[in-house]
């Protein structure tokens, strides 16, 4: 399953290149105005508190930014994985109804960076500076980090789940972490790809496959995954051990018949097809 996917959503992102190009433009500038922000605020003079302070503002409203307009890719990205056209105007319709979801999203990306930075960091001191109490502050920046590591990777669901079922932010919240606890190996899969995507990215300067790339891939992931849900719901009498045979070459023969045989070479030499 795992190996269809990957070639989906490669084609996918080529066959949409100019669509997933003219959106990641977008990201750069809103990134780009992201950085400012922050070295803006890093670089105030007056004390620590009031750094602190606009430091935490900058990051929250970058946050913000950039959710509001990755949500926006949402709907077309559903559309790729859908075998379906994106469309650039939906793009900029889909801004004003990503702003509620994508404020909650990028307070709560905020929230999380502050506790990554803050609390780990003061709760390893504290364990450095020795004592009785040493260990339990150890313990106590272990749980924060796995915490952290955990929401990161169920967080991947997030923007997919919103946009092919059309859920409310709780309940995407919510099922983010159901699908991660269910499909756990499969959701780190899926984030080793999108470290791929970012590597890509860097070289690329933003490009490809870049912030629309990335959305593309978590939306084709669960897309595929829903599948199992799917057969699960139809087959609701199945023992533990007969759930974990899920029988994806049926369940993604349509979608292979779509994809087709297609190779790489095709992409640079189609004559020789």
């Amino acid at each position: 399953m795992f190996k269809f996917f990957f070639k989906k959503n490669f084609f996918d992102v080529w066959d949409n290149l100019f669509h997933v190009i003219a959106c990641n433009l977008i990201s750069l500038v809103v990134l780009a105005l992201s950085a400012f922000l922050c070295f803006a605020a890093v670089s105030v003079p007056e004390g620590d508190l009031a750094r602190n302070v606009c430091t935490f503002a900058a990051v929250a409203v970058s946050c913000i930014l950039i959710s509001i307009f990755s949500f926006a890719e949402g709907s077309n990205a559903a559309d790729v994985a859908s075998f379906d056209t994106p469309r650039f105007l939906d793009y900029f319709k889909s801004v004003v109804p990503s702003i509620k979801d994508g404020v909650l999203f990028g307070l709560l990306s905020a929230l999380l960076a502050g506790i990554a930075f803050v609390s780990i960091p003061y709760y390893f001191n504290m364990y450095r500076a020795g004592g009785t109490a040493g260990f339990v502050y150890l313990l106590l920046a272990a749980l924060i980090f796995w915490f952290i590591v955990i929401t990161i990777l169920a967080l991947q669901w997030f923007l997919p789940v919103r946009s092919l079922m059309g859920n409310s932010f709780v309940k995407c919240l919510k099922k983010s972490y159901i699908i991660f606890f269910d499909n756990p190996a499969f959701t780190l899969g899926v984030a080793l790809v999108n470290v791929l995507n970012i590597v890509l990215s860097v070289v690329t300067l933003g490009l490809v496959p870049g912030m629309s790339g990335i959305i593309i891939t978590n939306t084709n992931a669960l897309r595929l995954r829903l599948y199992k849900y799917d057969w699960l719901e139809v087959n609701p009498d199945l023992t533990p051990q007969e759930r974990k045979n899920v029988p994806w070459g049926d369940l993604l023969a349509k979608d292979r018949r779509i994809v087709g045989d297609r190779k790489l070479r095709s992409l640079f030499m189609p004559w020789k097809q």
